[in-house]
């Protein structure tokens, strides 16, 4: 589809050209004014070496996985598909396919969730207002520390984590939603939570790594975090 003589509108209201591939390119995600690691509990971002590659796990790492319906099977084997098929690919503010370069959180999650035949909007506030408005949005309670609170109970490996704090967002958006996630599930060596996306300083297995990949899921603990998590949910058509 060809490009036209006038440029897209972004979410910071900056004029960007249309994509030539593309007839209306999406909304990218707000360029954050503090960094995407400041959502890792504990990490210590600048310090030390730079964050390295992201890990990848295969679909068959994960306890349980077998017994998932066949919508959640494709989305994790999907999101896993294309860290396996890519290059690097680093946290990139705007990016949406591989052919960028790299990824933003949202438009990780924008590229995977297409891929299975979803139709979500593009950036992380939109995709928090899209599960809470046409599926079921499950909030996280003030001072869950871990997967065992009972407001984590429904968690489903395939669903969408979202935070809040990750970045001061100046945008209007309609609500403080500034990163998002899939949950994967947990590792069958020792049932360790783990999540897919597109970030720079979280962690696997203590290790910091900038880019798409599977990370470590903890939720932010102390007062001292920034980042906030909100809750989870289900795509929407995701069955």
């Amino acid at each position: 589809m060809a490009a036209g003589s006038l440029g897209a509108q972004t979410e910071s209201g900056v004029q960007k050209p249309k994509v030539a591939q593309t007839a209306q390119a999406p909304k990218r995600e707000q360029s954050p004014k503090k960094a995407e690691q400041a959502a890792e509990p504990g990490s210590a971002a600048g310090e030390g070496a730079a964050p390295a590659r992201p890990a990848l796990i295969a679909a068959s790492d994960l306890a349980g996985f077998d017994g998932l319906s066949a919508g959640r099977r494709g989305l994790i084997e999907a999101a896993l598909k294309v860290a396996r098929e890519s290059p690097w690919l680093p946290y990139k503010f705007g990016g949406s396919c591989p052919a960028d370069g790299g990824f933003d959180c949202s438009g990780a999650m924008w590229h995977v969730l297409k891929k299975v035949g979803l139709t979500p909007p593009r950036t992380s506030a939109a995709q928090y207002t899209w599960v809470e408005e046409e599926s079921h949005l499950n909030k996280a309670a003030v001072g869950a520390l871990d997967l065992k609170a009972p407001s984590m109970a429904a968690l489903q490996p395939g669903d969408l984590l979202f935070w809040s704090g990750t970045y001061v967002p100046s945008d209007g958006r309609g609500v403080n939603i500034t990163h998002v996630a899939i949950y994967l599930g947990r590792e069958k060596s020792d049932g360790n939570p783990v999540m897919i996306n597109a970030t720079n300083g979280r962690t696997y297995r203590g290790k910091k790594a900038n880019g798409y990949g599977v990370y470590d899921f903890r939720l932010p603990r102390g007062n001292s975090a920034r980042a906030v998590f909100v809750g989870y949910g289900t795509p929407p058509g995701l069955k």
